[in-house]
């Protein structure tokens, strides 16, 4: 392996080395999910699941089932080529489909996109991923940015206009609906099937307790919900929804329909000012988690604060604030996705992995990309050369990217929640492909 060295010429050679090595895989990790895959035994299975999972797997008659669903076109998997995460991941995908255009593969997004409208057409929502297990629940809904990412180098209107009633329908039909509406006006979590499990452990083959099937909407498991998203209006999800709704405006617009243009627009400011009067404390000047059976802000500090900013909803003061506590995530290897360690609420978990000490790709990527929409290239750029410089460094010794990595102390060493850190391209080559970019082409 090369030795990685921090020198800024240095630096920047193994990052377009890397960058070269990214682009070559993107072929290698394309994935099918045709008649012939769904039918191979070796791609339904949960891939970490150890000896005792597949024995009550086996007890269950679960053994050989079927999970993996159709998709029309190739795509690239959570993990690419590597062996974890073999499914194609409703908000993965659009981390991945940044990286695809800033290599031009526009082949790939487009296949992208076409997989997650037939995801519509078929579910009434694009799926968490593309598994039988997946089938009551979607992921935070990104997937309308790649359409306008596409757009904006391609400038296809039958895509529009074949795109715009099936968003329309997913935004009213299943994140407007019941099961994720609450008395505030902003949207919960929540997987429709509300499954209970006698299987020991919760996690077994996709099954999962209601409170953790539903957190498994918005990322996976974490602290910040206090045990049960159910009963909050995750900031993630509304920030989201809230881009959703700006997307639709600017495609009704597009597509000539100026009435349902107006319309979305008036949604999304509808959302965004429930979302600074519920979760902003202008005494921390931060936004936070709302419970809003309790009516009180949770007080878990998580870069889940910024996706307001990526969303455009926070104002430039509110935006100030939160530049000012970048530094209760910022370490020397990237950005935590909790100020620290928090108790776990889940009782199946003595440690999760979308806390502290966790640095996570999308949300580097994230955080980089809102600080720049609002103009602190200075602090987006530093973010982006801490965590690329761990990602540079750890592929030099290892060989691998990595799903997540420990960025207080710089190496992938974490707590473990159900598995180990695993090797990952996915997001984790997005990240190397984007922050190189925001440090390099400044």
């Amino acid at each position: 392996m090369a030795k990685y060295t921090n020198n800024s010429k240095d630096f920047q050679k193994q990052w377009q080395k890397l960058d070269a090595q990214i682009r070559s895989w993107w072929d290698d990790d394309i994935r099918k999910a045709g008649e012939e895959q769904v039918c191979d035994p070796n791609l339904n299975k949960i891939w970490y699941a150890d000896e005792e999972h597949r024995r009550v797997e086996e007890q269950e008659g679960e053994q050989n089932a079927k999970t993996l669903l159709f998709l029309p076109f190739p795509y690239l998997s959570g993990g690419g080529s590597e062996s974890a995460f073999p499914e194609m991941y409703c908000w993965d995908i659009y981390f991945i489909n940044l990286a695809l255009a800033a290599h031009g593969r526009f082949d790939l997004i487009k296949n992208h996109i076409l997989n997650q409208l037939f995801s519509i057409e078929r579910f009434g929502m694009v799926l968490n991923g593309n598994r039988t297990y997946y089938l009551t629940r979607s992921q935070t809904p990104l997937h309308p940015a790649s359409i306008e990412l596409y757009f904006k180098h391609h400038r296809d209107r039958d895509l529009l206009a074949r795109a715009y009633p099936l968003l329309k329908k997913e935004y009213n039909e299943y994140w407007q609906a019941d099961h994720h509406q609450t008395p505030t006006g902003l949207a919960t979590n929540r997987d429709i099937a509300g499954l209970k499990t006698t299987v020991p452990d919760a996690h077994v083959a996709g099954r999962l307790r209601p409170e953790l099937a539903a957190e498994a909407e918005v990322l996976d498991f974490t602290s910040i919900f206090a045990g049960d998203v159910r009963k909050c209006v995750p900031l993630q999800t509304n920030c989201a929804l809230v881009r959703y709704a700006k997307i639709l405006a600017w495609m009704a617009a597009e597509i000539g329909w100026e009435d349902e243009a107006g319309q979305w627009q008036n949604e999304a400011e509808r959302r965004a000012n429930k979302i600074r009067e519920l979760c902003w404390s202008e005494e921390e000047g931060f936004f936070f988690e709302y419970q809003f059976e309790k009516q009180e802000k949770l007080p878990y500090w998580s870069l889940a604060a910024y996706w307001t900013m990526w969303a455009g909803v926070a104002s430039e003061e509110q935006a100030a604030g939160l530049v000012e506590n970048l530094h209760r995530f910022e370490y020397p290897f990237g950005l935590t996705q909790t100020a620290k360690v928090y108790n776990s609420p889940h009782k199946e978990f003595a440690a999760l992995q979308w806390d502290y000490p966790s640095g996570w790709p999308p949300m580097q990527i994230m955080v980089a990309d809102s600080l720049a929409a609002y103009g602190y290239y200075q602090e987006a750029n530093r973010i982006a050369n801490a965590f690329l410089q761990l990602q540079i460094r750890a592929y030099n010794e290892t060989g691998n990217l990595w799903e997540k990595y420990n960025v207080v102390d710089g190496n992938t060493s974490l707590p473990r929640e159900r598995y180990d850190p695993v090797p990952l391209h996915g997001w984790s080559s997005a990240s190397a492909v984007l922050l190189g970019r925001r440090i390099f082409s400044a």
